[in-house]
């Protein structure tokens, strides 16, 4: 008799349902059903009925039942407690793009160390591909990162926290500030920011340019945000910025893109990779403040 059998016995009886039990532990029916069986032929005594889909318990079943939970509980018990110590004085290596980091890790940075002043997150600062690709190549925890429905990684959870929209952004007193919208196809004659090659913002805004037949005039690559918006304050120079970006009373006009082009925020894991539970909180952390409700055990 293992713990797992126990667990996932527990878990049948409480689901009424193998399926049910393989989905809650992310592990294959026929392997549930098997966990099962081998225990039934362990204690040489039937624990289920089954009927169709549904299952029921026989009095055996019943018995084991009452004297197993409460093991399996301190068992539960005895693993979170022990992930909690491990946890303590434990870095979260989490990485953010430049952008989101004002209007996104700020408000939650204070409130997350408070709650949890044992553990301490060190954070790097990387273009949304480049942060996905530090979660693959196991460089950091996890990732608060943007992505487009056309730009995904298959090795990768993603849990969408937010939406962000670009917009195209001029100082106050640029002739382009008056309107009302504004098209990529118009913008090749306008001198502009872009994020470095490195972000998905890039691409896809290249894409447009190549679409349009357009070679754009860059005069700047650069992924800090405060520099973006110090040069366009004072010249005549264009750059796309999510719209929570700009703040009142910068000087700065963001004027809505007619191409639409939209962004989801997530936090973005590797799949198939144990979760620690330092790592586990600040993403249950920050689902709780954005009221997401998590539909993946971590």
């Amino acid at each position: 008799m293992t713990m797992d059998q126990l667990i996932y016995f527990i878990a049948c009886a409480e689901t009424n349902s193998f399926t049910k039990t393989s989905k809650l532990y992310f592990v294959s029916q026929p392997a549930i059903s098997t966990a099962i069986k081998n225990l039934e032929k362990e204690l040489s005594c039937e624990l289920f009925i089954r009927n169709n889909n549904e299952l029921s318990l026989t009095e055996a079943g019943k018995y084991l039942y009452r004297i197993s939970r409460p093991v399996v509980s301190l068992f539960k018990n005895i693993n979170a407690q022990m992930n909690d110590y491990l946890a303590m004085n434990t870095a979260i290596k989490i990485g953010i793009p430049p952008m989101l980091g004002g209007f996104i890790f700020a408000p939650i940075f204070d409130k997350f160390t408070s709650k949890y002043p044992n553990i301490y997150i060190k954070m790097t600062e990387l273009a949304s591909k480049a942060n996905q690709k530090a979660v693959i190549d196991d460089e950091i925890d996890v990732a608060l990162t943007v992505i487009n429905n056309n730009v995904i990684d298959p090795k990768l959870n993603y849990i969408k926290i937010d939406e962000t929209q670009l917009i195209f952004a001029v100082r106050e007193n640029n002739p382009l500030a008056k309107r009302k919208s504004i098209s990529i196809n118009e913008l090749g004659n306008i001198p502009l920011i872009l994020l470095k090659e490195d972000s998905l913002q890039y691409k896809i805004v290249y894409d447009y340019f190549i679409k349009y037949s357009i070679k754009p005039n860059i005069r700047l690559l650069s992924d800090q945000i405060a520099t973006i918006k110090e040069l366009l304050k004072h010249s005549d120079i264009g750059a796309f910025l999510f719209n929570q970006v700009i703040k009142d009373g910068e000087d700065i006009v963001g004027i809505p893109i007619k191409e639409n082009i939209k962004f989801d925020i997530v936090i973005a894991r590797k799949k198939n990779k144990t979760v620690p539970s330092s790592t586990r909180k600040i993403i249950e952390f920050i689902t709780k403040i954005y009221n997401i409700l998590l539909d993946i055990e971590l």
